[in-house]
């Protein structure tokens, strides 16, 4: 891929990693939390370095970086795409190299949420029989290296987000908050208290 045909504000942080981003992340404080919103094109984080170099920055600065891989839960309305998101989702871990929180999104929006949890920490075995039922039988031997390529990356799994639950969200963000150790290093807060109460 070219890097002319890149999003131009990702060609603009490739050009100025060691500038205008160095001088912008000394405005945050060592507790703070950033999060990185970027763009969906796939190839980012399959064919081309740009965010490897990026998150290799942030590294180099001492940042825990954590990947997390959002796929519209919307999407998941068989077994091929549900393949397809695993096959991407693989890619980027791959290529970043990265503690790794995959997400289904918008749970919010879907109707059947019981199709959509069978897909949640699927057995290889289901998976295997519902993609050999939606492909001609000459992809049988595919079908199966692509399942036990998932199965054997058993980090693909996808933990459901609905916006209007804060349970919800707050377990995605315990997830997260996990992978890159935040907060593990603060001091432990002990209520003050006056020794000589406990004589009375």
């Amino acid at each position: 891929m070219d890097m002319n045909d890149l999003n131009p504000l990702i060609r603009h942080l490739e050009d100025n990693l060691d500038d205008w981003l160095a001088e912008e992340l000394d405005n945050y404080l060592d507790d703070d939390y950033l999060v990185f919103d970027c763009p969906g094109q796939i190839e980012l984080f399959t064919h081309v370095p740009v965010l490897r170099n990026f998150v290799d920055h942030l590294k180099s600065r001492n940042f825990n970086v954590c990947a997390v891989y959002l796929l519209d839960s919307q999407f998941i309305t068989d077994v091929t795409k549900f393949i397809s998101g695993c096959m991407a989702s693989l890619s980027a871990m791959v290529q970043l190299e990265l503690p790794h929180v995959n997400i289904l999104s918008k749970m919010d929006l879907v109707t059947n949420k019981k199709e959509i949890e069978d897909y949640l920490n699927p057995e290889s075995q289901f998976l295997l029989s519902e993609l050999n039922q939606h492909m001609a039988p000459q992809f049988a031997k595919l079908n199966k290296s692509l399942i036990e390529l998932v199965d054997e990356y058993s980090m693909v799994s996808f933990m459901p987000l609905d916006l209007r639950k804060e349970s919800s969200i707050r377990y995605v963000l315990s997830q997260i908050d996990n992978c890159i150790q935040w907060g593990e290093d603060a001091d432990l807060k002990i209520k003050d208290f006056d020794p000589e109460d406990d004589d009375e």
